[in-house]
């Protein structure tokens, strides 16, 4: 069994805990939204399932005409033309609007069904998880949510994934006392951060835009620009290391905007891929002498 998931958030980081919960022996690979194809095509023989994540639909159609055993769990808007994969499930809204960690966790309730899963520390995880990538502050407050974003800042990948599979097989709190003093001190620190980017006003496509240069912090800060500047169309932050967020309060759909540059997402919030060269083009608009050496392995 191999896992594929997003590597980006809590909603990608939190089925491979679940599956910890579930599997006694699996494989995991953390991936960004344009290294899905590669890897389900590396690994096309294993049993495999993708979640918070969507395929090409060239992907889609080798695996439907070679009868490959892959599920694909997505929620994402820009996707839903996938649904028509008998193995794709893409749901933007159900009884209640789900992320890719609830996707998941309902599919795994319905087969395996073990205690683990049924712990209360583990729905709760998933609800907060749920809550915190939909904006759905239906169920927990936002203010709850917000604590596993915070956490995953704090942790990192895998130490979020350990932290969590502990506290949900040792019965423990879903936060400790520790865990609130260092979500205090880095809720202050993030307050800092956001209020003092600048912003960059352009015109794309007709659109008023505010643009961003960050490398963390970005829900905090794309939720922070958006009610500040509430006369702009939406906002762009621009992680040249990571990936490019988009987000914005119910003007233009999102979505749309990150299909258009290779990403997917929600009508208020999305993303897209880094181009490839970004880097080397930054180098060159500064330094317009340098020579960049090509990375070879020999």
């Amino acid at each position: 069994m191999l896992i594929i998931s997003h590597k980006a958030d809590p909603d990608g980081i939190t089925p491979i805990i679940l599956s910890k919960l579930v599997f006694d022996k699996f494989e995991y690979i953390l991936s960004d939204i344009d290294e899905v194809d590669k890897y389900v095509m590396d690994n096309i023989d294993k049993e495999m399932i993708i979640v918070d994540l969507n395929i090409s639909e060239e992907t889609a159609d080798y695996i439907l005409n070679n009868n490959k055993n892959v599920l694909v769990f997505d929620h994402h808007l820009s996707n839903i033309n996938m649904n028509k994969y008998p193995f794709i499930k893409v749901v933007d809204f159900d009884d209640i609007k789900q992320s890719g960690t609830s996707l998941y966790y309902k599919y795994l309730l319905e087969k395996y069904n073990n205690e683990l899963l049924n712990k209360d520390v583990a729905k709760k995880l998933v609800e907060h998880v749920r809550t915190m990538d939909t904006y759905d502050f239906s169920i927990t407050s936002k203010e709850e949510a917000n604590n596993i974003e915070v956490l995953f800042k704090i942790y990192g990948r895998e130490l979020f994934i350990d932290k969590f599979y502990n506290v949900i097989i040792n019965d423990k709190e879903l936060y400790s006392d520790e865990d609130l003093n260092l979500i205090n001190l880095e809720k202050l620190r993030i307050k800092r951060y956001v209020e003092e980017k600048e912003i960059i006003e352009i015109t794309l496509d007709n659109k008023k835009v505010g643009v961003v240069f960050a490398e963390r912090n970005m829900s905090e800060l794309g939720n922070y620009l958006v009610n500040k500047y509430d006369y702009l169309d939406y906002v762009i932050l621009i992680n040249v290391d990571k990936s490019i967020s988009y987000r914005g309060n119910n003007k233009v759909d999102l979505s749309v905007i990150a299909k258009k540059y290779n990403g997917g997402g929600h009508f208020n919030a999305a993303g897209s891929p880094i181009p490839i060269d970004l880097k080397e083009k930054i180098i060159k608009a500064i330094f317009k002498d340098a020579i960049i050496k090509e990375d070879k392995n020999d």
